[in-house]
């Protein structure tokens, strides 16, 4: 393969080692990022380093952990929102404010689902998700509709991906995500009751563009002793799909 002169190593290296944080693993020492990126934990050593001298990565609650810092949050929230995001927000906010919960617009982020719209109801129960926070594949609802509506080769790969990189995770989750994929198939939609977070029932619904077949996924959640099952499958679940069929009509329109 011919090299390419104009692609900086390690620019992506570093972009990398950012996608390794998520919401459930909003702390990693050097050596689980080496482990997550398959790169030489010397080299991961100094990328963390350089990171953390630009504010990209700061010291966690354990000082020989990191988390993201103020800087990768600023670059999120000024760039992530779409015209697609901001035609989407007061659909979104209404649907919040009639069940009292969270609803997020949530695109593909390398093996991460990133939010790109929130609307949430003033309620007791707050997960700290905002514009430009990522959740893991596996485990959330935003990723296992977003895998559900995926073709079976894509699917396949992304298998692989989860398998190679992330091992534990995958072994973890992986019946979760088996059991979505079937109740999907009945109900276009997946549930996640209390599998991501202990107090917490959610719900993704996919959102497809017609003409391209891009994904994005809506989600819908608050807190299990409110949120229940019942009104998920209930009147959400109408609400989700007509919202997530509105939004999919922009995409296919061309709003991005």
């Amino acid at each position: 393969m011919k090299e390419d002169r104009q692609f900086v190593t390690a620019l992506a290296r570093g972009m990398a080692v950012l996608r390794c944080f998520s919401a459930e693993r909003s702390e990693l020492g050097t050596s689980e990022i080496a482990r997550l990126t398959g790169m030489a934990q010397s080299t991961v050593w100094r990328l963390c380093y350089t990171l953390t001298k630009l504010g990209y990565l700061v010291p966690g609650q354990d000082p020989e952990r990191l988390r993201i810092g103020p800087g990768v949050w600023a670059i999120q929230s000024s760039g992530v929102r779409t015209r697609l995001a901001d035609m989407a927000l007061e659909g979104m906010a209404s649907l919040a404010r009639t069940y009292e919960v969270a609803v997020s617009l949530a695109e593909p982020h390398g093996l991460d689902m990133m939010i790109i719209q929130r609307a949430q109801a003033h309620t007791l129960l707050s997960l700290n998700l905002a514009v430009g926070s990522v959740l893991p594949i596996e485990s959330s609802a935003l990723g296992a509709a977003y895998w559900c509506a995926l073709s079976a080769p894509a699917r396949e790969r992304l298998q692989a991906d989860l398998q190679r990189k992330r091992p534990s995770e995958w072994r973890a989750h992986q019946a979760y995500l088996a059991q979505c994929l079937q109740s999907y198939k009945r109900q276009a939609y997946v549930l996640n009751l209390r599998h991501f977070h202990p107090e917490v029932n959610a719900m993704g619904v996919p959102v497809v563009s017609a003409t391209d077949g891009r994904i994005m996924v809506l989600n819908c959640g608050g807190a299990s002793s409110s949120v229940t099952p019942a009104l998920l499958r209930g009147p959400i679940a109408k609400a989700m799909k007509g919202l997530a069929e509105k939004i999919g009509g922009w995409m296919s329109d061309g709003a991005v």
